[in-house]
Formats: structure tokens, C-alpha cells, sequence
């Protein structure tokens, strides 16, 4: 049987120009304002991929801490070792549909404005295994839509859930369409999917899932904690969800943050 890290490169390889062929050198960014604009209810570590070589850089410290593997200047591969086997599939299917939608059905210049997002099982340093929430974005590509460098973000949501519901979520930004909760197993197409609730309840439910109170919400959106009650009331509704920790936890397994 084939190495699932030669799996991973041949997928890559079979998107044709996918992986820019140059790499561009590591750009100065502030790893903590982009960061802040994920999702990151818990323990999560980032690093970016320099895509031409497929080679990790800009590694952050809380890697080692989480999973005890040193990955700065080490190739893709090596995060390949600490994903669950059951789960191996899974993601390989979620690498190919996400090269496959960026290389058609998005143009060069939108490759920017798309997070994926999808869970799996990693080790962590102590031996076991918890669910993580994949969060990636493009920050760099060609003008033909080649790949250059990618910020990925991996956060612990293992006290949230432990059920993964291995769906595949596409999530425009600045505008862009989105597409939700796709099954990779089952459809090689994309369908348009509406959010279920605003774009102010959606944020809401985001701060509440990083532990904002409802006042400490309302001041750091300008907005009455009476607003932000009604927002929540109104998504706790929407969702069929009684309390903040269902309600976070029904938007994880939807895809929806």
C-alpha cells in the first residue's frame, strides 16, 4: 500500500500548476492580528506553508507544546504522522476537493478571500488523540493561481466535541459565496448553501465560543448587552440549541465557523 504522505504529494502533483513552481521569500505579517480573525475557542497553533517546496516556516511556538513536533523548515509530510488513521482518508479526500476548487471554480484573484475549514483527530504531545478545528486561508498566489503561501491554524475543540461530522466547509469572504458542510465522500460538486443565521449572529456566536460574556461582547461591537442578548436568543432559536456550548458546538459540526 502507498504511503499515505506519497498520497498526499501525488494529490497535489495531479492538480496541474496547483503548487506555484518558485517560492517568494517569508513575508513580514502580524501573525496576531490574522490569527484574531480565525476561530480559536481553545488551545490552537499556526504556521504558514511555503507551497513550491511544501515546506513549513513561520511556526509557531505553541506547535511543539501541543503536539511535541518541531515542524519549522520541515516538509508537509511530517504533520501527516500525527492525524488519526481512521481519519487519514477523510483528510486526503478534503486536500484534493480543496485543490480542485481552487484551481476551478475559483479565479486567481479570489484564491484569497476562501477559508477552509475541517476537523480531525491529532496526537497531541501526551499521546492522545483530541479533535482539532483545520483552519486555512491563502495568503500569497501567482497570477495563474499557483499557491505560494498558506496560513493554516489547528485548534484544540475537544471540550466543545469529540464527534466529528467530516464535512468540508468553503467559506467566502468579503462577500464570496459560501459553501457549507460538504461530504467529500459523496459529491465532487458544490452547492450554495445559506448560513442559518446573520452575519452579526454569527459573530456573536464566535466571541461566545473564545468565553466573551454578553456585556463584553456588546462593548467590543459598540452594540447594547440587551442587543447581544437578542442575537443570542434569537440564534439559540434558530438552532434548536438551549445554551452558548450547544450553540457553538452546533455551528462546529455545520461548518459554519
Amino acid at each position: 500500500m502507498m504511503d499515505k504522505s506519497r498520497i498526499l504529494l501525488n494529490i497535489y502533483d495531479s492538480h496541474k500548476n496547483y503548487l506555484a513552481k518558485n517560492s517568494i521569500p517569508p513575508q513580514k505579517l502580524n501573525f496576531e492580528e490574522i490569527v484574531g480573525s480565525f476561530f480559536c475557542p481553545g488551545p490552537f497553533y499556526y504556521y504558514i506553508i511555503d507551497s513550491p517546496t511544501l515546506t513549513f516556516e513561520n511556526v509557531s511556538s505553541q506547535v511543539f507544546n501541543i503536539t511535541g513536533l518541531d515542524l519549522e523548515g520541515k516538509p508537509v509530510e511530517e504533520v501527516v504522522k500525527i492525524i488519526h488513521p481512521d481519519d487519514m482518508d477523510f483528510f486526503l479526500k478534503c486536500e484534493d476537493f480543496v485543490a480542485s476548487f481552487l484551481k476551478n471554480k475559483v479565479t486567481p484573484d479570489k484564491m484569497m478571500k476562501y477559508k477552509i475549514t475541517y476537523s480531525l483527530r491529532e496526537r497531541t504531545k501526551d499521546g492522545s488523540y483530541k479533535l482539532f478545528l483545520l483552519q486555512t486561508i491563502t495568503l500569497a498566489n501567482t497570477d495563474d493561481g499557483g499557491l505560494l503561501k498558506v496560513l493554516g491554524v489547528h485548534t484544540d475543540i475537544s471540550h466543545i466535541t469529540n464527534t466529528n461530522n467530516y464535512k468540508l466547509s468553503l467559506i467566502g469572504l468579503d462577500g464570496e459565496p459560501s459553501y457549507y458542510g460538504i461530504d467529500v465522500f459523496e459529491s465532487e460538486s458544490y452547492a450554495l448553501k445559506d448560513n442559518l443565521f446573520s452575519p452579526r449572529e454569527l459573530e456573536v456566536i464566535i466571541l461566545l465560543g473564545e468565553g466573551l460574556t454578553a456585556k463584553e461582547i456588546a462593548s467590543q461591537l459598540f452594540v447594547s448587552t440587551e442587543t447581544i442578548i437578542s442575537h443570542k436568543k434569537n440564534a439559540l432559536a434558530k438552532s434548536d440549541c438551549k445554551n452558548s456550548t450547544q450553540l457553538v458546538s452546533f455551528c462546529i459540526r455545520h461548518g459554519l465557523i
